[in-house]
């Protein structure tokens, strides 16, 4: 085996497990109440995402209006408007489970999974045997990188986005605030709330993926019990009863890369010393 061709299986083995093993991204979620809460208190959350779990630190900063807020409201049982008929809703009863059948359980495991089969594959790439074409290695090689770098900067950040919680899909499931309080010790269900309003975008840029989410809804938890059909059936106006329920949120999770890009970038020129090794060892055969 030419020595160089050697030297590039051996350091691409080293360098994918390295890889494997670094920090894959580093995320940021800060959540702030924007509406009915005083002095604005913000749900600040940093992620470190690997290839076996998540490690975060929380802080909410003016945590006290928020603090009242979840000791002062009440939890409500929202029954279906078609129960009082005897009538069911199918897409409520399957939802919940739908959207755990999507991803098994955690996006983020899958998304670990498929990465593993990818640096597998690529490590592969460099043991393909001189005698296959030059140019139909390289092909290989060059499709299982893209492969890996879509995996790596697009499937695994929606992956963490997805069990964050952030969805603008309708419906009565999930938390009100996008998955922003998920690690709190008290999280609102959207069904909790009456005219709720979300809205979801995710942007990209240089330094990685930003998820945005907003949310508006009137929190029934807040309204006297013999009071919240009326706010049910008519949103409230400013000034009217049920108006200060209120509750506005919005929320900005930008997630970054890790050590595993750098490494994953240093592939490339391996793969050039391989494939010349390759050549080489081809040439004198």
């Amino acid at each position: 085996m030419d020595s160089r061709r050697f030297l590039a299986i051996t350091l691409s083995g080293l360098i994918l497990l390295t890889a494997w093993n670094s920090t894959w991204f580093q995320i940021e979620a800060i959540g702030t109440y924007t509406q009915g809460l005083d002095r604005e208190p913000s749900i600040v959350t940093e992620y470190r995402v690997d290839n076996s779990e998540e490690s975060f630190e929380m802080s909410i900063q003016n945590s006290t209006p928020l603090l009242m807020y979840w000791l002062n409201r009440e939890n409500v049982e929202v029954r279906d408007s078609n129960s009082e008929t005897g009538e069911t809703n199918p897409s409520s009863e399957q939802s919940p489970q739908s959207e755990s059948d999507d991803c098994g359980g955690s996006c983020l495991d899958r998304a670990r999974s498929w990465l593993a089969l990818t640096l597998f594959a690529m490590f592969c790439c460099f043991l393909i045997p001189s005698k296959f074409s030059r140019r139909g290695s390289n092909s290989v090689f060059a499709v299982v990188w893209l492969l890996g770098s879509v995996v790596i900067l697009a499937a695994v950040p929606i992956a963490i986005a997805a069990d964050f919680g952030i969805s603008d899909e309708e419906g009565g499931e999930g938390s009100a605030t996008g998955g922003f309080d998920t690690n709190t010790q008290e999280t609102v269900e959207i069904d909790q709330f009456a005219h709720f309003q979300q809205d979801s975008d995710v942007s990209l840029s240089f330094d990685g993926i930003t998820f945005t989410y907003e949310s508006l809804g009137f929190d029934l938890g807040l309204v006297a019990e013999e009071d919240r059909e009326s706010v049910i059936d008519n949103p409230p106006e400013e000034g009217s009863m049920g108006y200060d329920s209120l509750i506005g949120f919005e929320g900005e999770m930008s997630i970054g890369p890790g050590a595993i890009v750098s490494w994953w970038m240093l592939i490339i020129p391996l793969g050039i010393l391989n494939s010349i090794g390759r050549r080489e060892l081809f040439e004198e055969e």
